[in-house]
């Protein structure tokens, strides 16, 4: 059994902080352990019963854009309902663009266009662990072409500020090719005119890094040293002095790809508050390069935080929890999608205003 947990750990703080040395504490402090332990073993028997996956949501402005890139037409609140409406009463083979079909869902909080890509089954081969043996995936349909395997996705349309949200069957590909296509395809443009998908993007401030995070636990950072013929002190703090003196004995500037984390994080807070302060500087001469700079550490609340702090586009990853013996069904998905899409509605209108402004 890990005793080393972060629950127990911070009853462990406590003890230490107040110098372990009262018998009536002791008791207290085991008792609680002692408490925070059988919730574990109830969390283990309820994790056994339940399949935990984790997919992304990535969010997308749509625009007009002349064909020649020299103007952009932001899209506002066109009513998507109407749109995939139509869509979706359209006849079956007219659904399909080569090897990609769409469908439309109007039950859910958002309009939501599905995708299914086709891609080729030949030459698959299927682990039976039942049976204990390989075979051809297609063995059980040799004669059988009703049907045809594909990957599947979904774009929530958001009803302001031509915004949509995605989310993916698979946990590594984003490519938003197929809803550009079915755009062109099913809502035409005037000529001269196409659609653009653009990622959302934020970037989180150095303001939060100051005035939010208590302690560091780890950051990673990418920037290029700039060589000068001043004596006075370069920028970046300790960590940035070092590259830069290195890049001058070597003679030339370096990349610098650099990820420093405490090693078994302690429970105590001390060696975060230094860490956090011995980079202070240097924290945001490297964002000032607008390269790589992310940071992960705890809140004055003790809770995990982790900043961002150059521009990068805006991502949600959650956990979809599938009961023991359940299908992985695509309804599974779609709830997944319209939750995470309300909970960060009001953000995604808060940044797109922001960069209007």
């Amino acid at each position: 059994m890990n005793l080393n947990t972060s629950n127990h750990r911070q009853v462990l703080r406590i003890y230490l902080e107040l110098g372990g040395s009262a018998l009536i504490m002791t008791s207290i402090i085991i008792s609680e352990w002692l408490r925070l332990l059988v919730e574990e073993m109830v969390q283990g028997v309820k994790f056994k019963e339940t399949e935990v996956m984790k997919r992304t949501v990535a969010f997308y402005w749509l625009s007009q854009r002349s064909c020649d890139g020299s103007s952009y037409r932001p899209v506002e609140n066109l009513n998507w309902w109407e749109h995939l409406s139509e869509l979706k009463d359209t006849a079956w083979d007219n659904k399909a663009i080569k090897d990609i079909r769409y469908d439309v869902l109007l039950d859910e909080e958002y309009p939501i266009l599905s995708v299914y890509e086709e891609f080729d089954s030949a030459f698959m081969r299927h682990i039976d662990d039942k049976n204990k043996r390989v075979t051809d995936y297609m063995d059980d349909y040799v004669g059988d072409d009703s049907g045809r395997l594909a990957k599947s996705s979904a774009y929530a349309f958001f009803p302001n500020e031509g915004i949509v949200g995605r989310i993916g069957g698979s946990s590594t590909s984003r490519s938003v090719s197929p809803l550009e296509r079915a755009l062109a395809r099913y809502w035409p443009l005037e000529t001269g005119m196409k659609w653009n998908v653009a990622p959302v993007v934020t970037i989180d401030s150095l303001e939060r890094f100051r005035e939010e995070v208590k302690g560091l636990s780890s950051l990673h950072a990418k920037f290029t040293t700039k060589q000068t013929l001043s004596s006075i002190p370069n920028e970046g703090g300790t960590a940035g002095e070092y590259c830069q003196k290195l890049a001058n004995e070597i003679g030339a500037d370096i990349d610098v790809d650099v990820k420093i984390s405490i090693s078994n994080d302690s429970v105590f807070s001390m060696p975060r508050k230094r860490f956090k302060l011995s980079v202070s500087d240097f924290v945001p001469f490297v964002a000032g390069q607008g390269k790589k700079m992310s940071v992960s550490g705890v809140d004055f609340a003790d809770k995990l935080l982790e900043l961002n702090l150059v521009e990068h586009p805006v991502t949600e990853q959650e956990e979809i929890v599938i009961s023991k013996g359940e299908t992985h069904q695509f309804t599974n998905l779609i709830k997944h999608l319209v939750t995470v899409c309300e909970q960060q509605e009001e953000n995604l209108y808060r940044i797109t205003r922001e960069r209007q402004s």
